[in-house]
């Protein structure tokens, strides 16, 4: 097969991923197959278990990848992609395993699909052990898989650690400073949340409607009725007033003040 027709194959199979035409991909599958390119092209493979994991039909992306002659990242990430929006943490950990068996080093999009099963399924031991592995291969300091380890420890209720992992961040975008806080609001103290606030404002980062969601719950939580008044008043001057959710926390702040 020539390398262009590789190439086209490989991008509709992304197309119909990215667009959820599972039929169109299911034609190309059945084109892949009487080709025998699973057997010898491991991308073309990788582009359909991607495509199959996308859509959550595990069985099929299995079924694919099994075929393939020698998975790479790619095709693990997928796979262990796959089983993490699904939610199904002990797939995630056991394909983690096997592919650490088997010698394929992982990436910063592995550990971010994992650390993100381990969270969901409130696994704290898992996720210490993904975090030790995480500063072995110096990736810490990457941004998306410092704020994923910040949003796994907060889902597994260790705000110390959440803490001390945030600190540690070379970057702390809004999505950062967002996880930290709801940590605070849904385990406490209530205080540290509006303490990440300030330190947030003086670092110059803008808030977003999440932001004052979980900070009008803290002052709403605490009774502290002067912080909330100039929270609304931010939410007034960013024209954000009539937004139903943030709306329905003013209220429900006002009331338990």
């Amino acid at each position: 097969v020539p390398p262009h027709n590789l190439t086209t194959f490989i991008f509709i199979l992304k197309a119909c991923a990215n667009v959820g035409a599972t039929i169109k991909g299911q034609e190309i599958h059945v084109q892949v197959e009487r080709l025998g390119l699973l057997e010898r092209e491991v991308c073309v493979g990788n582009a359909l278990v991607h495509m199959y994991a996308k859509k959550g039909w595990m069985a099929m992306a299995q079924d694919i990848f099994r075929k393939l002659p020698a998975p790479n990242v790619v095709s693990w990430n997928s796979l262990i992609g796959g089983y993490a929006e699904l939610g199904q943490g002990n797939e995630v950990l056991k394909c983690f395993e096997e592919m650490q068996i088997q010698g394929v080093n992982a990436n910063a999009r592995t550990f971010v699909c994992v650390l993100k099963a381990c969270g969901n399924s409130r696994s704290l031991c898992h996720g210490r052990h993904m975090h030790s592995e995480i500063v072995q291969k110096g990736l810490e300091g990457d941004c998306v898989v410092g704020s994923t380890l910040v949003d796994m420890y907060v889902k597994c209720a260790s705000m110390i650690e959440a803490r001390r992992t945030f600190d540690k961040l070379m970057v702390r975008d809004i999505v950062s400073w967002n996880g930290l806080i709801s940590g605070y609001v849904e385990h406490g103290p209530d205080q540290e949340a509006l303490k990440c606030l300030e330190q947030m404002q003086s670092e110059g980062t803008l808030l977003d409607d999440v932001t004052f969601v979980y900070t009008l719950k803290a002052c709403g939580n605490m009774g502290a009725i002067e912080n909330g008044w100039n929270l609304h008043f931010d939410v007034i001057c960013k024209g954000l007033e009539n937004d139903s959710f943030i709306g329905s926390t003013l209220v429900d702040m006002y009331a338990k003040c």
